[in-house]
């Protein structure tokens, strides 16, 4: 029998957590009482409640079923652009079409062979940063730069460029009060620009997945302003969220202790190489990327039950990765940190047919990150307290500090 829910519920999005790289308590409360919740939403939303999922295979089954739980009128919002929807709102066919023009060149087929690539550009900021001295911004010098840089390269973006497309992504994830005007813009100016280099590369193709998004789309009949708004969100989703998780999961590495023996998690993959595949799975588990601690809404299309609650047709579901994190009828010991957890079913790049299409990509810039950070910087540490560190809540989507300053050299005994 479904459950009549609560009438009185909390606010959603809850307040920052105590703890930069936790989750919000109210996540782990609702939780406590079942896999579904039901939450109020901001004043000035299309919706005035939404029922958050923070069960493992409840959320599991709202990203898969897309019959029941659809993207496209989830939002409430109006698009980043008229001409085009941009592809996380789209469902069924029209986003399997779309989706289609650069799916397979993320394939982990494709993307391993992106290994010797990819090692040389962490090498080359690892020395960069070297060479510039201590303390070092691992955000700035570091993670940001990387990940800009491979994802720019994959699709032929002049380095040049790079900063235009920076202060783009920055307008785009604001969470400013102007930033309904300021990110719209912002989409607008960055597929104008991907849509002037497709019509570049029609006449002079590369190898790079402009070229590939370019001609896919001519020969499947795809407007350039959907095709070009397909390549600007791969772009700004490859980018930003895995700096951050690059940055979040070395501070956690950095600073929990591998046991009673007082040495860092850090330390142990100095130590242990071997386990960095699986640690950097642990990490993605365990450390949120977002600020929201959720995912991109779905509407319910007809009534159902979902872990015990009746949805109504119409009802907006808000699935929470991270909170799925901690089920414990997915994950033995949720709250520990198990750098070695295999299998680790997260959610972190989402599931279904929206699951994260640079999935692979992201992946494997933070297996190569953590393999040569540990190798090349073994005392690595954060060089301020961790309580000096200032978290962007209100600068965008992605959880991450400001600054992340580190040193490197081994400390004095003495």
């Amino acid at each position: 029998m479904a459950l009549t829910p609560q009438t009185a519920c909390p606010r959603f999005p809850f307040d920052p957590p105590d703890d930069p790289l936790g989750l919000a308590a109210t996540h782990m409360q609702l939780q406590a009482h079942g896999p579904v919740s039901k939450v109020a939403l901001p004043l000035g939303q299309a919706d005035a409640e939404a029922w958050l999922v923070t069960g493992h295979a409840e959320a599991v089954r709202v990203y898969r079923d897309t019959d029941t739980f659809v993207r496209g009128s989830a939002d409430g919002i109006s698009p980043f652009m008229k001409a085009a929807p941009i592809i996380i709102t789209l469902d069924g066919e029209e986003h399997r079409r779309i989706r289609g023009l650069v799916k397979a060149a993320f394939t982990p087929s494709k993307v391993r062979r992106l290994r010797p690539e990819i090692e040389n550009a962490v090498a080359d900021r690892l020395s960069a940063m070297l060479a510039s001295g201590e303390p070092a911004d691992l955000s700035e010098d570091f993670a940001l730069p990387l990940t800009l840089g491979v994802i720019g390269h994959q699709f032929g973006i002049p380095e040049a460029d790079y900063e235009r497309f920076r202060a783009w992504n920055e307008a785009i994830v604001s969470v400013a009060p102007d930033a309904h005007h300021t990110a719209p813009a912002a989409m607008e100016a960055m597929v104008g620009y991907m849509v002037a280099l497709m019509r570049r590369r029609l006449r002079d193709p590369g190898e790079d997945l402009v070229s590939v998004v370019a001609a896919n789309a001519q020969a499947a009949g795809v407007d350039e302003a959907s095709a070009g708004l397909l390549a600007a969100s791969v772009v700004t989703g490859g980018w930003e969220s895995t700096a951050g998780a690059l940055v979040c999961a070395t501070h956690r590495l950095l600073t929990t202790a591998d046991g009673p023996n007082g040495s860092s998690l850090y330390s142990r993959l100095v130590a242990e190489p071997v386990l960095i595949p699986t640690a950097v799975e642990e990490m993605l588990r365990i450390v949120p990327n977002g600020v929201l601690g959720a995912t991109q809404p779905r509407r319910a299309t007809c009534d159902t039950e979902l872990g015990g609650v009746q949805i109504r047709a119409g009802d907006l579901v808000i699935p929470s990765p991270d909170a799925a994190a901690y089920d414990s009828a997915a994950f033995a010991a949720p709250e520990t940190i198990d750098l070695a957890r295999t299998p680790n079913p997260h959610l972190a790049f989402g599931n279904g047919p929206h699951i994260c299409i640079g999935a692979p990509l992201g992946r494997l810039e933070l297996q190569i990150a953590f393999e040569l950070l540990t190798e090349r910087l073994p005392t690595l540490r954060p060089a301020v307290p961790a309580s000096e560190l200032e978290w962007r809540w209100d600068a965008g989507f992605v959880r991450r500090p400001a600054a992340y300053p580190v040193a490197w050299s081994p400390v004095s005994a003495t």
